[in-house]
């Protein structure tokens, strides 16, 4: 049953297709203007005579800001709305950008700040502008549509920066992605007022920092969900930052072929938060759904550990498709089911409380990885231990849910049932840091 309200103003038949259009744009340009610094950063480097060193901080830096905000975002909300709060999130990211055009390196500290805090804000605004407009099944359709936007500016930024980069300068390239982004957040402020449909004010007046948390562990089988999509968030991270290093550094495959195996693990991720969406909407359950998805990155995982140099290029082309699908595929379903199961108005603010999940899930899967690694001497024991993690988040999504016959879950309860999961990762990680 739907449980969210209908746009406040009367619907056409552009409404539902314009917020979905100018929600992907927002994203899409978000994402670019956070790729811009790590692309950049070698070039930035040289000409100021910094260490590229400095750039192992951007990603820690942005989770930090990402999880701060994230408790902010219910008051944000009331403030804003949703399209007001997507365009404060392009305006932010922009200005952070314009700190690395100092003299100095301290001003641009304030870059991967600036880029967590609109990163952090931007699923829950955009989830109170489609959420409304979904219904149960075009929920998943929806909001991965929208989702495509983060690989899409990722991909264009690997594009185009470094041709402007050759033409025009780093300087020059960095301040005409500020001016077009301010442009962009002034063309679309007219759009603030009927993508908001009057529903800034909705929700209770006050919320305490964790009650989006509260609220959503109520729901009947939501903790479950967050704690595979916890698990499975930190898989997605590992896939970005350790399978081309793994297929050069470890396995010996040239960078041509490890660049492309990732470019398709990215390009199934585009497919796969479609497809999996889809098939939340039409199918199965979200639940359901999710254990497919964690099955099969656990496969791609252990697939991924087993690569020899002996491989040819399309047996690793296709563990990188199946990785990129299921890993990089699988957020549209939490958003889509987060949605579904919101109050009317509500449903930016709870997922202010999902992203606190997979927030959580960003920062313990490469802590997780980089400490087997560690201790193992080399990635493919890392890739086995992330396997079993998933396994047990597949099990853990589609466990029995008794629950639907228990008194709702406090936030402290479930802050605190988030707690074992990093010990559950860590002794699934030990043996095989042993073998």
């Amino acid at each position: 049953m739907r449980t969210d309200a209908p746009p406040a103003r009367p619907s056409s038949r552009w409404d539902v297709p314009a917020a979905v259009a100018l929600s992907l744009v927002v994203q899409t340009t978000i994402s670019l203007l956070a790729a811009c610094t790590p692309i950049l950063a070698p070039t930035i480097a040289a000409d100021r005579g910094w260490t590229t060193g400095l750039i192992t901080f951007y990603a820690p830096l942005v989770c930090v800001a990402s999880f701060v905000v994230s408790f902010q975002i219910p008051k944000l909300l009331r403030r804003l709305g949703g399209m007001g709060l997507s365009l404060a999130c392009v305006a932010v990211s922009a200005a952070g950008l314009l700190c690395l055009l100092a003299p100095s390196v301290w001003p641009a500290v304030a870059v991967p700040l600036a880029i967590g805090l609109a990163n952090g804000a931007m699923n829950p605004a955009s989830s109170q502008i489609l959420g409304p407009r979904t219904s149960p099944r075009t929920a998943g359709l929806i909001m991965s549509i929208k989702q495509t936007g983060v690989p899409l500016g990722g991909v264009l930024a690997g594009a185009a920066l470094p041709l402007f980069v050759l033409a025009l300068g780093w300087q020059a390239t960095i301040l005409g992605l500020i001016l077009t982004s301010a442009a962009l957040t002034i063309v679309l402020l007219p759009t603030v007022g009927w993508l908001n449909g009057g529903r800034s004010t909705a929700g209770p007046a006050k919320y305490r920092p964790l009650e989006p948390v509260s609220r959503l562990l109520a729901v009947p089988g939501m903790l479950n969900l967050l704690i595979a999509a916890m698990i499975f968030t930190g898989m997605q991270l590992c896939l970005r930052s350790f399978f081309t290093v793994y297929l050069v550094d470890e396995i010996g495959f040239g960078l041509g072929t490890a660049g492309l195996a990732f470019s398709v693990s990215q390009a199934a991720g585009i497919m796969g938060q479609i497809g999996w969406a889809v098939m939340s909407d039409r199918l199965l359950t979200s639940h359901a759904v999710m254990a497919v998805a964690g099955a099969a990155m656990t496969g791609a995982a252990v697939l991924t550990a087993a690569v020899t140099p002996g491989w040819p290029v399309a047996g690793i082309v296709a563990v990188a498709a199946l990785y990129g699908v299921s890993a990089a595929g699988f957020v549209p379903v939490v958003l889509s089911e987060v949605a579904r199961r919101s109050p009317p108005g509500q449903v930016g603010a709870l997922t202010s409380g999902a992203n606190l999940f997979l927030i959580s899930g960003v920062m313990l899967g490469p802590l997780t990885f980089g400490g087997v690694a560690s201790a193992a001497g080399h990635y493919a024991p890392a890739f086995v231990a992330l396997a079993a993690c998933t396994l047990a988040g597949s099990a853990i999504v589609i466990a029995p849910r008794h629950v639907r016959h228990r008194a709702p879950v406090s936030a402290e309860a479930g802050v605190a049932a988030a707690a074992p999961v990093a010990v559950a990762v860590a002794v699934a990680a030990a043996p095989a840091g042993e073998q």
